[in-house]
């Protein structure tokens, strides 16, 4: 089930999605620890970095998904 157009509106304003750089970064520090991790032999904590990577870019792909939904046109059947 999708949030309302009105969710999703007030979603878009708030500045955890408008500006998703922390998020960014982030996944962009874990992904260079897992792989860091991963070349060093230390495959529990490439596990661990690579799961906090994959949070974040979940919450990223939610966070964009919930934008281009509320940007979309409102369709009235």
């Amino acid at each position: 089930m999708l949030p309302s157009t009105e969710t999703c509106k007030r979603w878009r304003e708030r500045k955890f999605i408008r500006q998703p750089h922390r998020m960014v970064v982030a996944l962009i520090v874990a992904t260079a620890a897992g792989i860091y991790a991963a070349f060093n032999g230390q495959p529990d904590a490439a596990r661990l970095f690579g799961g906090i990577g994959l949070f974040f870019l979940a919450i990223y792909a939610f966070a964009n998904y919930v934008v281009w939904k509320a940007e979309q046109p409102e369709r009235s059947d």
